[in-house]
């Protein structure tokens, strides 16, 4: 590795567009791209604080899943989600998990991918991370509370009784609420990112 150079992880869906993201971070660009397949190891890495962010390219709706435990390791992590293209409300919906920039690759060439990564990974160096213990604690109540509404949910499709059933759905209501505010606060101490791009 070069010195002085950043480690950036390069996850997610192999393919043309993942060997334009690491071609992007080659060269003279201070940032030196690891790539590591989604996973324990990829887990591993993001937690270690030895990376200074991640870019995960998403073939579809389906990865963010991966997005998810991605920002469940290390929720301070600076992390890039590159896609071909992508509806207006998934984009929405990676910020709102936590992704610091979506950059929508359909239609850019190589050197405007290589001008947007390379922008925004430099200006991410100079944003301050969230108070880890908030953002940790945020994250921690959110996994409860997806536990508690799986297992509502499971015992749902078991339970006949319409009383019984009423009260589980609406603890399931219940949860999705409280959810959805605690993704607004996260949104809230989370620092604002990079301006966007001319």
């Amino acid at each position: 590795m070069a010195k002085h150079a950043k480690m950036i992880l390069i996850s997610g869906k192999a393919g043309k567009l993942q060997d334009a993201v690491i071609r992007a971070l080659g060269g003279r660009s201070g940032f030196v791209a690891e790539p590591v397949p989604p996973g324990p190891r990829l887990l591993e890495l993001a937690q270690s604080g030895s990376c200074a962010g991640a870019i995960f390219v998403l073939g579809s709706e389906h990865d963010l899943e991966s997005i998810r435990w991605l920002i469940e390791s290390n929720s301070s992590l600076q992390l890039i989600a590159v896609l071909t293209g992508g509806s207006a409300k998934f984009r929405k919906e990676l910020q709102a998990e936590g992704v610091s920039e979506v950059i929508a690759a359909k239609g850019l060439s190589a050197l405007e991918l290589r001008r947007r990564l390379r922008q925004r990974l430099a200006a991410a160096a100079f944003i301050p991370k969230t108070d880890a213990a908030i953002t940790n604690d945020l994250h921690s109540i959110r996994s409860a509370l997806t536990a508690i509404q799986g297992f509502a949910e499971q015992t749902l499709a078991k339970v006949r009784g319409p009383d019984s059933r009423k009260r589980l759905q609406g603890i399931v209501k219940e949860v999705t609420e409280v959810e959805g505010r605690l993704r607004r606060i996260e949104r809230k101490v989370k620092p604002p990112g990079p301006p966007p791009l001319k």
